[in-house]
């Protein structure tokens, strides 16, 4: 196996000193853009790759973001982690990533692992009670929290209050009256606000909203079918565009017309919402957004400040063809 190439190998073969390499290959201001160029090329040929172990140990924490996720096959959750890999990659970082397949429990085990080897946390979407949340924020690093509100920490969101409200707003504007919310988890801290929105909002507009639990995949939406069938709804919101796929394939697949017999409307706007049968009404947010403002807190926070304001993230309603006017259901089916 051939011997790593050293700083000292680049030197030596630049006709310059360590110093100088160790400058250049930095970015720092003190060397010429010519030298730098030059150093680089030469570090490029001889196959040259920095000593992370070297680095962190002088920076004096670990150059690795510890991240855990509820769901890595949700497709909401690979593009907001394309955003922080992104942005902590231009900052010098790297990513280790654990997915607790919603489990509360495997997610306080693996923030507890991965703070041994990180020099900061992001927890996505947490499903973590009050008890475990503060157990992860009394740790001895930097936590940030996507998609979750909580005190001596970074936070970044979607305002989903004003999301709900959106929705609502255009299904009544369709001339619903009766409206079924397809829940996600309970350990969900968005679904809560969801939840809530949609009932203040259903009463200031004087609409009957039901809830009914469903989950987070599209086999939730899916078994969901015959309930929401039997419900006297002519509109429905699912928790995310993955339950609400799998619910309109059960429809299709029962022969429901979208949106002559019930109008279909969801959160997130993932690529597939537009790709579904019929196309899917969803909220737009800017996934990639959220990971890049996680980065930006976390680089406060590390550079000595205190943390900034929550970021929150407004979203874009975007109508499709699984939403239209509310018509009376002819009957109320129970198969």
């Amino acid at each position: 196996m051939a011997e790593r190439v050293r700083l000292i190998d680049v030197a030596r073969e630049a006709g310059t000193s360590v110093s100088t390499v160790s400058r250049a290959l930095n970015g720092s201001d003190l060397i010429s853009p010519e030298v730098v160029a030059h150093v680089r090329a030469v570090a490029g040929e001889l196959g040259y790759r920095a000593d992370k172990r070297a680095q962190e140990f002088k920076l004096g924490r670990p150059l690795t973001v510890g991240v855990t996720v509820p769901d890595l096959t949700n497709p909401f959750f690979s593009e907001v982690l394309k955003g922080l890999a992104a942005a902590a990659r231009a900052g010098g970082y790297r990513l280790l990533i654990g997915e607790s397949g919603e489990d509360p429990a495997e997610e306080l085990r693996l923030v507890e692992e991965l703070v041994d080897h990180s020099g900061a946390l992001v927890l996505c979407s947490s499903r973590l009670n009050r008890a475990g949340l503060e157990r992860a924020l009394a740790l001895p690093v930097p936590v940030v929290c996507i998609n979750r509100t909580v005190k001596n920490a970074g936070v970044v969101a979607i305002d989903y209050r004003a999301a709900s409200r959106i929705l609502l707003e255009h299904l009544t504007g369709l001339g619903h009256r009766r409206v079924l919310y397809v829940g996600g988890p309970a350990t969900s801290w968005s679904d809560g606000e969801r939840r809530r929105t949609l009932r203040r909002t259903a009463r200031a507009l004087d609409v009957t909203l039901d809830e009914i639990e469903g989950g987070w995949a599209g086999h939730h939406g899916y078994d969901a079918g015959p309930t929401v069938l039997r419900s006297r709804a002519t509109a429905v919101i699912t928790f995310n565009d993955l339950v609400g796929v799998g619910l309109l394939s059960w429809l299709h697949d029962n022969d429901v017309e979208v949106p002559a017999e019930l109008s279909v409307a969801s959160y997130d706007d993932i690529p597939i919402a537009a790709y579904a049968r019929p196309p899917l009404t969803s909220l737009r947010n800017e996934r990639a957004r959220l990971g890049e403002l996680a980065w930006q807190q976390l680089t406060a926070r590390l550079a000595g400040d205190d943390w900034p304001l929550p970021d929150l993230l407004s979203p874009e309603l975007v109508v499709r063809a699984s939403t239209g006017p509310a018509r009376r259901r002819a009957r109320i089916r129970t198969t």
